[in-house]
């Protein structure tokens, strides 16, 4: 799914939903802004694939929570 998308119409303060997780709109746009561009849920591993042009990651919630703070 496009980050882009996922996040449309929402505040820096608010929480998304994605399989069954509630990760932070302003993490979601900072990976957008380091040029992520989709995001992909694994449920039985609990990580999120996320990907753009030149980038490509794997995430644990607990990741993606602290990439906001970092």
């Amino acid at each position: 799914m496009k980050i882009e998308e996922l996040i449309a119409g929402k505040n820096e303060g608010q929480n998304v939903q994605v399989a069954g997780v509630s990760l932070p709109i302003s993490a979601l746009k900072r990976f957008m802004d380091d040029g992520y561009t989709h995001l992909k849920p694994y449920q039985t591993e609990k990580t999120f694939s996320l990907w753009g042009k030149a980038r490509t990651g794997c995430f644990s919630e607990q990741e993606i929570v602290n990439w906001v703070q970092s």
